[in-house]
């Protein structure tokens, strides 16, 4: 039996924090390119108010929200999540994120992996109509 891959462990709390080119977004990236083809995940603190505009990306892409509350959106879809809540946009989906309260920790999760994530490819028009209501509505 061929030797199998050893296990990679990341300690968050013994990585360098990067800021992000969006104010108030600061991330570490736990598992990249570099050890995994399938996946990315990225650990986010983020400021109350902080957002990533609605933009495009190639891989498909979730959000696993630890603390906080962030409002997810597409076009014609809009949802809060509060910790433990989960939301996935499928490969090629125009999304974007808001911390509505704050601050906020959160995972986000790109498969396949890519070996550079970089900026957003293309911006898109903003969202227009309502999704189900989150835990954080009033």
């Amino acid at each position: 039996m061929p030797d199998s891959p050893l296990p990679t462990v990341r300690r968050s709390s013994h990585m360098q924090v990067n800021a992000t080119r969006r104010a108030g977004l600061w991330e570490r990236r736990l598992l990249g390119a570099d050890v995994s083809h399938q996946q990315n995940l990225v650990l986010i603190d983020a400021e109350p108010g902080a957002e990533v505009e609605l933009h495009y990306v190639q891989n498909s892409e979730s959000f696993f929200v630890l603390a906080g509350c962030l409002r997810v959106s597409a076009p014609g879809f809009s949802a809060e999540l509060g910790p433990g809540d989960l939301c996935y946009f499928p490969p090629g989906t125009a999304h974007g994120v808001e911390v509505v309260e704050g601050p906020a920790r959160f995972l986000v999760v790109f498969a396949p992996a890519r070996a550079v994530l970089g900026p957003a490819e293309e911006l898109c028009p903003g969202s227009d109509g309502d999704g189900p209501e989150g835990p954080c509505s009033d």
